[in-house]
């Protein structure tokens, strides 16, 4: 199978890589900016590519791939900036229309739990989104446009709605990457209160559904990727001092909570379980 991919030189898009190359299936990288690749694994093929530009020939430029997962986001990790909407959210929009118009046929676009907003509990894929920030808007808004645009284009669309990926490479202001740090350092871990309850994922399970998603014959709509296992931030913090064996203390209260998350939301897992198993 030929997979094209954008985002690659991204966290999860990294991570993906390395799965995809011990695999048979043949890669391309969209990228922009070729030094940012890295190491070239044997099945992938580079194709310098700007999705930011106007043009009708996607397709044939992504070497008419028999699926597409699109990872590519800018602007992160400011969910507050309006560049998503601006800018981000149309750039998006365009491309993703114009390389199914010339030919994709299967889409697999990542999402984020910042769809929902403020909204609490266990989420389902059913549940109404309400999102509180540009970012999550932004999203929200290419989900219902790809979604509506099956009414007049013939193409498979799963939309990976990802809740809170965490690992190796990682954004510098991500939590678990600063508490690593921290760690490394044997520095105490300035932090907020704590207490919100959040569904934390490794990478490496992010990275398994979205490989399936795109892989599959199937056409999955929306599917919510997540442990589906509500934790504080507090005991998720614990737990990783615990795992790389370190005696740090966690100084909750340092700084103030994100006031744009919830206090408590997890993915309900039901319908991802029903797809994929990620135990393994």
């Amino acid at each position: 199978m030929k997979i094209a991919i954008t985002g690659a030189t991204g966290f999860i898009g990294r991570h993906v890589r390395n799965a995809l190359a011990k695999t048979e299936h043949d890669v391309v990288l969209l990228v922009r900016d070729a030094q940012k690749v890295g190491r070239i694994f044997a099945r992938e093929e580079i194709v310098l590519a700007d999705i930011g530009k106007v043009r009708n020939d996607w397709f044939e430029l992504a070497r008419k791939p028999d699926a597409l997962l699109h990872m590519a986001w800018g602007g992160l990790p400011n969910y507050m900036d309006n560049y998503h909407l601006d800018v981000e959210l149309t750039m998006q929009t365009r491309f993703l229309k114009a390389i199914i118009n010339s030919g994709l046929t299967k889409l697999v676009v990542t999402g984020t739990c910042y769809e929902y907003g403020l909204s609490s509990g266990a989420l389902s894929e059913n549940q109404e989104t309400n999102p509180n920030t540009p970012y999550g808007v932004a999203k929200d808004k290419l989900r219902r446009e790809l979604f509506n645009f099956q009414s007049v284009k013939n193409f498979d669309l799963t939309w990976a709605r990802i809740f809170y990926p965490y690992g190796d490479g990682q954004s510098e202001k991500s939590l678990y990457t600063q508490l690593k740090f921290a760690i490394l350092q044997n520095q105490d871990f300035l932090m907020g209160s704590g207490q919100q309850v959040l569904d934390f994922i490794q990478v490496e399970k992010v990275v398994k559904a979205l490989i399936f998603f795109v892989t599959t014959n199937d056409c999955l709509g929306i599917v919510n990727v997540g442990s589906g296992k509500p934790q504080c931030v507090c005991d998720f913090v614990k737990d990783q001092i615990r795992n790389f064996h370190s005696e740090i203390v966690p100084r909750l209260g340092s700084i103030p909570d994100r006031d744009y998350e919830p206090v408590s939301f997890w993915s309900n897992n039901s319908r991802l379980d029903s797809i994929v198993n990620l135990t393994n």
